[in-house]
């Protein structure tokens, strides 16, 4: 199957296999700092107190309970509360570098140990797409490794949390019609 060791033909094209293998993409993030930590909490609960304040101006001019105030505030404050926290989380995760795993400063265009593009963030992989690396060279089965094109938008996480929220809050709101209906 391999020509030769040091060059092999893939699909018609030579490669040389003599250079250094390129740096996987990192999977693991360093756990927040207790700074960040703090702001993470803080994003998360500030909505709760907000919905809270809101409701509770709402309460005081109709027939609402205090109980009804504090019951609506924890559920729906919570929900958004939930949504800040996580992408509090997302936000300061994005700082750090994946070559390296150093934190840097918001707005870095390139990490600042190891020089990499913080901004486009690019990635390579092979024809068989077998992993995702930092840094153009090889594969480990011999492929010369291809950039992969700029990932835009809020990602599949963030995208999947909001998806969930929305049929969560549209449920929250139907049993609420529903009950309201009946009490009538």
């Amino acid at each position: 199957m391999w020509a030769d060791p040091v060059t092999q033909s893939v699909r018609g094209t030579f490669v040389d296999a003599v250079q250094r293998q390129p740096t996987p993409v990192a999977r693991r993030r360093d756990a927040l700092t207790s700074r960040e930590r703090l702001v993470v909490a803080g994003s998360a609960a500030t909505p709760v107190v907000v919905v809270m304040l809101v409701l509770g101006a709402i309460a005081i001019g109709g027939p609402a309970s205090a109980g009804d105030v504090l019951v609506a505030g924890i559920v729906y404050g919570g929900l958004l509360g939930a949504a800040a926290g996580f992408v509090a989380v997302d936000r300061l995760h994005a700082r750090q570098c994946p070559r390296c795993g150093t934190r840097n400063l918001r707005g870095t265009v390139g990490c600042e140990d190891c020089a990499y593009d913080l901004v486009r963030r690019p990635r390579y992989a092979c024809t068989e797409r077998h992993a995702a690396y930092l840094d153009p060279g090889l594969c480990d089965c011999g492929r010369r490794l291809t950039e992969l094109p700029v990932v835009r938008g809020i990602g599949r996480e963030i995208g999947f949390i909001l998806r969930a929220g929305a049929w969560v809050l549209a449920f929250l709101l139907l049993i609420g019609f529903a009950l309201q209906f009946l009490a009538q």
